[in-house]
């Protein structure tokens, strides 16, 4: 198991560390900026697959 972890702040957030928690990952480094910038709505099939963490879009086990 993983766990995010962000450096920056609202200037340049940006996750350095692809560890994930419980399966949840954002596969780009510049998933929480773009997430803040409103591209989850904006291109939201792609951020839905490859952003989870920053769009939360993870898909959880019932």
């Amino acid at each position: 198991m993983k766990e995010e972890k962000v450096v920056g702040d609202d200037n340049n957030p940006i996750t350095k560390s692809f560890e994930c928690s419980d399966g949840c990952c954002d596969e780009h480094e510049w998933c929480r900026f773009w997430a803040l910038s409103g591209e989850c709505i904006l291109n939201q099939a792609w951020m839905a697959i490859n952003c989870q963490l920053s769009c939360n879009t993870c898909q959880k086990d019932n």
